[in-house]
């Protein structure tokens, strides 16, 4: 299903009242939006992370009103999404450059410069995560629009004076939660006048109830495989589930990168617990590893009596928490950054670094089938209300033809 295009006629003009190079593009029908995927991060479904796999969801929906190319380092091409994407034949360059400490500061500078020939074409770019790229772009000549969509706290060490700075060098911030945002906004009131709130999403046909494959006491988690994720405190609180839940299992799932399994010292620590556990209580443990997203993620969400993901950190959104609710499993999330938004009151939150309350809570839900139940189907409701992919993709058509005709206006004006 893709969204059909009903934005309005507009023109962005230069401020001399004649059209410039990379001012004259919002035709009739279309936009014209080069995204620009932040680091390394490979435009893949398999090597691929969060920002590529939005970028994916939200503009494949919207082919029929946005024109898109997707500017990156080189992609896998057997695993690479099916929308235009280019790499310019600096990113060999900045490759080596990076790794020079004298010179990686000029990295953005020579990867921005490459990519500026091909952005003048398009009439908005869209950003992710790298606030320090608007105003080089500016200071390059690039006068469309701009909008820097962060899903991580990029701004938190940032003073006013740097935020109203960012402020007037970009037309639109994007935040994928209320939490993210506030974490810039009270120390800018100019970003905060250009702030909105976007939330990430799920593809509701794919993260479907299965209740023919529901286990009884099966216990799923899936994310990187490092500490800020909490794999040790699921452990520990597994420890004392199996004192009353002696059946129950735990599916640890998941890699230390993109794709990408390494046996560090922290994996190490947890898989020792796990098998102490097994031979303590002849605990049933599964680590399967890296979990394709399309593929296979959605079975072992369907399977699983409870969803846990343990973010010690504040995460800003917690994506894995909302593709489990689309599935109707229950969740056990953590009260840190965004995730009390996704979870609201359809799930059970816990602080995951107090291990008792945190078993607790996974028991609670093991031993009661309606209190499963009823979780799982307010959750399935709200993420068809709120997150799945088509809401989000409307929403962003709107708020693209928003700040585009706000720049036709301020053009008009100056």
């Amino acid at each position: 299903m893709k969204i059909l295009c009903t934005d309005k006629t507009c023109q962005v003009r230069s401020q001399s009242g004649g059209e410039s190079a990379n001012e004259d593009h919002l035709k009739m029908g279309k936009l014209s939006v080069a995204v620009l995927l932040s680091g390394r991060e490979q435009f893949s479904v398999y090597y691929g992370g969060a920002l590529a796999r939005w970028t994916y969801d939200v503009y494949s929906r919207l082919q029929d009103c946005i024109e898109v190319t997707v500017f990156g380092f080189p992609t896998d091409g057997g695993s690479a999404y099916k929308l235009p994407h280019i790499t310019p034949g600096s990113w060999r360059a900045c490759t080596i450059i990076s790794r020079t400490p004298i010179l990686r500061r000029f990295e953005d500078h020579l990867w921005l410069r490459s990519l500026l020939p091909n952005l003048r074409r398009f009439s908005l770019i869209h950003i992710h995560n790298r606030p320090q790229w608007p105003g080089l772009l500016r200071s390059f000549g690039y006068r469309g629009v701009i909008v820097l969509h962060l899903q991580n706290d990029h701004l938190g060490h940032w003073d006013r004076s740097m935020l109203d700075q960012l402020a007037t060098s970009i037309d639109g911030l994007v935040t994928c939660s209320n939490y993210l945002a506030r974490q810039s906004s009270p120390r800018s009131k100019l970003l905060a006048e250009k702030t909105r709130v976007v939330f990430n999403g799920v593809d509701t046909s794919t993260f479907v109830p299965k209740p023919e494959l529901r286990e009884r006491k099966s216990i799923f988690f899936v994310g990187s495989f490092v500490p800020a994720k909490g794999p040790l405190q699921l452990m520990q609180a597994y420890a004392k589930i199996l004192q009353t839940h002696p059946e129950a299992k735990l599916i640890v799932g998941g890699s230390t990168s993109f794709g990408v399994y390494e046996e560090t010292k922290y994996v190490k620590e947890v898989r020792h617990l796990a098998e102490s556990l097994r031979k303590q209580f002849e605990a049933q443990i599964e680590f399967p590893g890296y979990i394709h997203h399309d593929r296979s993620l959605p079975g072992f969400f369907q399977r699983a009596t409870v969803f846990t993901s343990p973010s010690i950190f504040q995460e800003p959104f917690g994506l894995v928490n909302a593709e489990a609710m689309a599935c109707a499993t229950p969740v056990v999330g953590s009260k840190r950054g965004g995730i009390p938004e996704v979870l609201d009151d359809t799930g059970m939150l816990i602080d995951p670094e107090d291990t008792n309350a945190y078993a607790n809570a996974l028991a609670a839900l093991l031993s009661d089938s309606s209190l499963q139940a009823r979780l799982g189907e307010a959750a399935r409701a709200r993420v068809r209300r709120l997150f799945d992919w088509h809401v989000i993709a409307k929403t962003w058509l709107e708020y693209l033809q928003h700040v585009s005709e706000s720049k036709v206006k301020s053009l008009e004006c100056a």
